[in-house]
């Protein structure tokens, strides 16, 4: 009988996508398990599932920062391997994108969302990672693009210190020379 039980609770378990992810009402928390989860191999649909949630609840709060970051998780999450894995369980719901589109359209509204809160760091970050998007599709005119654009913002008097410090590849000294490298790399330096 105690076998039984034990059966019956792992497989409730690990039929609950998010089984094991603290509850939260946090929506930044929630982003932050999100990540977590991007990054645990088979966890990718609990870790969109937390990112959605997070983006609603940023937009019914009318937290423009909150829905900037939320849409950044999304575009970075459908651009990546927890995503893809899933490719089965996404085309039978109709929502398998297996180009970087839906990437890019959520890069685009965080793009908004930082404008209008004033982090052009952030408007740099998600442009840049819009470039890797397009990289991805090997559309380098358009990475390059994204590339140099989101440098130049980074470089300009709008990218005013606001308070937050946005994270970047620690294999650079810099968010700029990270930018500047993959100019150097994928571009020709152009």
């Amino acid at each position: 009988m105690k076998k039984i039980f034990i059966l019956v609770i792992v497989v409730l378990t690990l039929g609950c996508a998010a089984a094991g992810v603290p509850h939260t009402n946090d929506p930044e928390k929630r982003l932050e398990f999100a990540y977590q989860l991007m990054n645990t191999p088979g966890r990718g649909i609990a870790a969109e599932r937390l990112g959605l949630q997070s983006l609603s609840e940023f937009e019914a709060a009318g937290n423009v920062y909150g829905e900037a970051e939320a849409h950044t998780f999304l575009g970075l999450f459908y651009k990546s391997s927890a995503y893809r894995e899933h490719k089965d369980f996404y085309v039978s719901h109709g929502e398998y994108d297996p180009t970087s589109e839906k990437s890019i359209s959520h890069f685009k509204e965080a793009e908004k969302a930082f404008e209008k809160d004033g982090d052009y760091w952030g408007v740099s970050k998600v442009i840049f990672a819009m470039g890797n998007a397009f990289a991805s599709e090997k559309d380098m005119k358009n990475a390059c693009s994204s590339y140099k654009e989101s440098l130049d913002i980074y470089r300009s008097d709008k990218n005013v210190f606001i308070g937050r410090v946005h994270p970047h590849n620690p294999n650079f000294g810099s968010y700029e020379e990270m930018v500047e490298s993959f100019i150097q790399l994928q571009c020709g330096g152009v």
